[in-house]
């Protein structure tokens, strides 16, 4: 006994009715249109007020304008100071019509590099990268006179 199959299943996609070669190219093309729209560009993390303002600036004046940093670590003429800063948690709700929806808990870690005592950059990473916290990140930096 010979086994048998559906026969859609084997028939090539040439030697399918022009109709149905039509339908599979518009889904093949809006699965492809929909994967390649998901997908995001990070947030920009450079260019903030602050990040131009404190380059230059000296330790002193950064732990006075932002205080004692979470993380210090020093090799030779290099220091790197590590900020964190999370969002409010009323910042993470969004309000709908008779309630609110909880929106992408978030906050931003700012890293002062320092050379030779001076301010040389201010790095920005946010947390989750897909989400712009860059608010919290220039709060840090507040006292900072712009």
């Amino acid at each position: 006994m010979l086994l048998t199959v559906p026969a859609p299943l084997f028939v090539p996609l040439i030697m399918r009715p022009l109709h149905i070669r039509d339908h599979l190219w518009i889904l093949n093309t809006l699965l492809a249109g929909c994967m390649l729209g998901c997908q995001s560009v990070p947030p920009v993390t450079e260019g903030y007020p602050h990040q131009q303002t404190l380059r230059g600036t000296s330790r002193a004046l950064v732990l006075a304008w932002a205080g004692t940093p979470l993380q210090e670590r020093e090799d030779g003429t290099v220091t790197l100071l590590r900020y964190y800063k999370e969002a409010p948690l009323l910042e993470e709700s969004m309000v709908s019509s008779k309630s609110s929806l909880p929106t992408v808990h978030h906050g931003c870690w700012a890293t002062v590099v320092l050379k030779d005592q001076r301010v040389d950059q201010v790095r920005y990473r946010f947390v989750p990268s897909s989400v712009d916290a860059s608010n919290d990140c220039e709060a840090i930096f507040a006292n900072c006179p712009k």
